[in-house]
């Protein structure tokens, strides 16, 4: 009895932190529900792929076989198709859009459901290579005016006439830049090792090109940079266009520094629990100096912590019960609270895709769009 308990314990503690389907492979090795169960449960979870591999593992002779295949060609076959009609059409939509990383999410998707997958990985894959053209030429774009910045900075700190050559308050305020300097470039030639062993060589010889730049001699960043240039996808192409050379895409403005941020204006806004307007506020009077924000920014991040675990907690929960849309709010919310913690982006947006799925499959369609052959 005790290790019954036990178990169900770790199969509700796995259910706040695993998938559904992996969940499931746990509750059918332990016999707590059927094969055929288990799979049911996934597709009303909108997880059709996952419930057709599981029906597909009950063999004939079994109790739940004839039950398994009924299931399998009356109800998921039809939805695994609507779902890549869907998915595909999306791709297509996205991608007419110019939306390259939306595209390659559905194409991915409609690849997942397609038992004939060939062409629609070879549009991933061409979005995936549009992804990576787009990063990699607002990276370059950004970087080049950050380090044509920094070379004006090179001559500053020159004595002017009046003052002695090696003037000591001049010295070593151009120490302090010098030092600026090497940790950038440091910083720069990690950044491009780590692209390079990412294997994104497109990233690599970018961060190489900036590297060259403050060091042109440099015979190891030379290298480097060849070698990521014959690395690249075919037809990929580093640097920026000749129509925008010298211009930045990502033009990065120049915030004023708020001083109408106050302790009384911070508290104010924590004891009407706007806890992320508070936290703004306190970061402004941060940068004031006020002695008084550190420990506010204290006390409001782990209020904010404490309501993003409360909402994720509340999504687990909805989740369990399978109301969907509500776990969305909830881990949305959550992702609002703390928009960089992991745990919470990643149960959003797998709730997001089920919530998808699932309208998808209500959706009505056409008779044209019924009949597409999107796997051949």
């Amino acid at each position: 009895m005790k290790r019954f308990a036990f178990l169900m314990t770790l199969t509700i503690a796995l259910s706040g932190c695993a998938g559904k389907s992996s969940i499931n492979d746990f509750r059918v090795s332990l016999g707590f529900v059927s094969a055929y169960e288990a799979a049911v449960d996934e597709f009303k979870q909108g997880q059709v792929i996952e419930a057709r591999t599981r029906l597909k593992t009950i063999k004939k002779g079994h109790s739940d076989y004839k039950n398994a295949q009924t299931f399998l060609t009356s109800k998921v076959e039809p939805a695994r198709l609507k779902l890549l009609r869907y998915y595909a059409k999306k791709g297509k939509k996205e991608e007419s859009q110019k939306k390259w990383a939306q595209a390659e999410e559905a194409y991915k998707t409609a690849a997942g459901l397609s038992i004939k997958p060939k062409a629609l990985l070879d549009y991933q894959k061409n979005m995936s290579l549009k992804v990576r053209q787009l990063r990699a030429d607002e990276i370059y774009a950004q970087r080049q005016k950050e380090d044509e910045e920094w070379l004006k900075w090179q001559s500053g700190y020159n004595p002017p006439k009046g003052l002695l050559g090696d003037d000591e308050i001049f010295t070593i305020a151009r120490n302090d830049l010098m030092d600026a300097f090497d940790k950038r470039m440091a910083q720069t030639w990690i950044l491009a090792e780590k692209y390079k062993r990412m294997d994104m060589p497109e990233m690599a010889w970018v961060y190489a090109e900036s590297y060259l730049r403050f060091k042109p001699e440099s015979k190891k960043a030379q290298d480097l940079k060849n070698a990521m240039a014959t690395a690249v996808p075919k037809g990929f192409r580093l640097g920026l266009p000749s129509s925008q050379k010298g211009k930045s895409q990502n033009n990065i403005g120049t915030s004023r520094l708020d001083t109408s941020a106050s302790s009384a204006s911070v508290k104010a806004l924590m004891k009407k629990g706007l806890w992320l307007k508070a936290k703004r506020e306190a970061l402004a009077l941060r940068r004031t100096g006020d002695a008084n924000a550190d420990k506010l920014l204290e006390e409001i991040q782990v209020k904010v912590a404490d309501l993003a675990q409360k909402a994720y907690s509340d999504g687990n929960l909805a989740f369990r019960q399978e109301k969907i849309d509500q776990a969305v709010d909830s881990w949305r919310e959550a992702v609002n609270l703390m928009p960089n913690e992991q745990l919470y982006v990643e149960s959003l947006r797998r709730g997001v895709q089920i919530q998808e799925r699932l309208a998808a499959l209500k959706t009505e369609e056409s008779e044209s769009e019924r009949e597409a052959r999107i796997e051949e």
